[in-house]
């Protein structure tokens, strides 16, 4: 069966989006410095955008992904990777099988985010870890158009937030939402996750500031701020490094 990035040239994307990506790698290390364990599950992972960074960290590396085509570009970059093919809600591995499991950018696809959560929550073992990117919709920038426009109860309404034009919805485009960070930890709590730790990611994702702004200078001052931004949800990507608890 097709599924929408099969017919979606997803590594082009990635060509002129070389500060998003190295903004997501710079949480992701920092979070990978605080885990332990010898397996990993990157779902939704692609082709393996972030498996040169993942994969020397770990014995085993597992990348389950609902695109035949990403995985088959995957298989041939990666060939010592294991690809298999699944999505959420329902992932195709037993119960307590990852140390650690990694989702990035595959929230905004997803409508409702708690049975995904308590699904990974399953596959993963007792105080293993879930590294979480969710787009975020209290966003400085969003808050600030909401504020011009008088919508003050904007910050304090918790549905996800569309943003596929009119257009993008009648044609049937792929599903793409924002989050909001506070519906998002309620989940992540429901599920049986204890948030460690939560960083404001991708914070300078401005045109006119990439431009403006040598790129080395922007993800220097991204390293430092991501920590304190996050109490503030300052950022375009929230990433959340969580531990999954086990009844005994």
């Amino acid at each position: 069966m097709s599924v929408p990035y099969d017919s979606f040239d997803y590594p082009s994307f990635w060509v002129n989006r070389g500060f998003e990506d190295q903004c997501e790698r710079i949480a992701l290390s920092h979070f990978f410095q605080k885990t332990k364990g010898e397996k990993l599950l990157d779902i939704g992972g692609g082709f393996g955008r972030l498996a040169d960074l993942y994969a020397p960290l770990f014995n085993s590396c597992v990348i389950c992904e609902p695109s035949k085509e990403l995985i088959k570009i995957g298989k041939e970059k990666f060939p010592n990777l294991e690809f298999k093919q699944g999505s959420l809600p329902s992932l195709p591995f037993d119960s307590a099988n990852f140390d650690i499991a990694l989702m990035v950018r595959v929230s905004h696809h997803l409508p409702v985010l708690l049975p995904s959560f308590e699904e990974i929550h399953r596959v993963l073992k007792k105080d293993g870890y879930f590294i979480l990117e969710v787009a975020n919709k209290i966003h400085f920038l969003a808050r600030t158009k909401a504020f011009l426009q008088g919508d003050f109860s904007f910050i304090n309404n918790l549905a996800p937030l569309e943003r596929r034009s009119k257009e993008s919805i009648k044609s049937g485009k792929i599903l793409f939402l924002n989050h909001h960070p506070r519906q998002v930890e309620k989940d992540l709590q429901a599920a049986g996750f204890q948030i460690l730790e939560k960083l404001s990611v991708s914070n300078f994702r401005n045109p006119l500031i990439k431009k403006i702004f040598p790129r080395q200078l922007l993800l220097f001052f991204e390293k430092w701020l991501q920590k304190p931004l996050a109490r503030f949800y300052f950022g375009p990507s929230i990433f959340y490094l969580c531990m999954c608890s086990k009844e005994s």
